[in-house]
């Protein structure tokens, strides 16, 4: 009788627990970004959680799938490749673009899975890289200043290797990045910089803030130009020092962009 008494008693406060569980739902002022085609042509799909954040990004070249913890945080993505988009092979570059099934675990090996680690204010400290070719101690920290990254500093073989700044206006929009390559002797050169510019529309990858990249997934608005300076000698010619994207937008009535520099539409869901 007192077995019966226990299960039924520990079956009670299992179902209570279920009950209580409640998902923390987020981006509620947000349209979810379902699908992207280019052109007419389907480019790009996404799903996501019930609390709203993204959980797969699919294309024809790469998969990857994103899990959360029960305190909405990033704990781990996995990236599925076809790296034959690498190749400097005609023939293998050919045939990948004409592929029909698009990339998925069930058809293609596991490139990448990235850990994500937090300290007690759900603030990002490291991003670990687990790679299936490389056991190298390969892993990113960070810095944060208001609440922002303003810093992601780069590890290989456990030593800081390069380094990026960030800066933001008062928006939160980052206006402004900066590498540093990280010499044996500990000189910081700076490689190379990127501008931003906005219009003062809504950014519909905020949706994405989770994924913890600084700049598209954090801007409040839609970047209209890049400007991208190289700053060390490059010996080819072909290659330009200072490189200029402008990007145009046709919005809804809400404010959010639909097509993409006259090709690439955006379907929310």
């Amino acid at each position: 009788m007192k077995k019966l008494s226990l299960l039924i008693v520990t079956s009670f406060l299992l179902f209570s627990c279920e009950k209580e569980y409640h998902p923390i739902i987020e981006n509620k002022d947000i349209p979810l970004l379902k699908r992207i085609t280019v052109d007419g042509e389907l480019f790009m799909e996404y799903t996501y959680t019930e609390e709203r954040l993204p959980k797969e990004e699919k294309s024809k070249f790469h998969y990857t799938k994103h899990c959360y913890n029960n305190r909405n945080l990033l704990s781990t993505s996995e990236f599925y490749m076809d790296k034959a988009i690498f190749s400097s092979n005609s023939a293998a570059l050919e045939q990948v673009m004409n592929r029909k099934e698009w990339v998925n675990p069930g058809n293609t090996e596991k490139s990448l899975t990235k850990i994500y680690e937090y300290n007690s204010n759900d603030q990002l400290v490291k991003t670990i890289f687990d790679r299936n070719s490389s056991t190298d101690g390969e892993y990113n920290e960070y810095t944060f200043e208001n609440d922002r990254i303003t810093r992601e500093t780069m590890f290989w073989n456990g030593k800081p290797s390069s380094f990026i700044d960030f800066f933001y206006d008062s928006k939160g929009n980052l206006i402004r990045e900066e590498k540093y390559m990280i010499l044996d002797d500990g000189t910081q050169n700076l490689l190379t910089s990127t501008e931003y510019e906005f219009d003062n529309k809504n950014n519909p990858w905020l949706a994405f803030r989770r994924l913890m990249k600084p700049g598209k997934y954090t801007n409040l608005n839609n970047i209209v130009k890049e400007t991208y300076t190289i700053h060390f000698e490059v010996s080819d010619p072909a290659i330009q020092k200072v490189q200029v994207s402008t990007y145009t937008y046709t919005y809804n009535h809400r404010g959010y962009p639909v097509i993409v520099n006259g090709e690439a539409e955006y379907i929310y869901e």
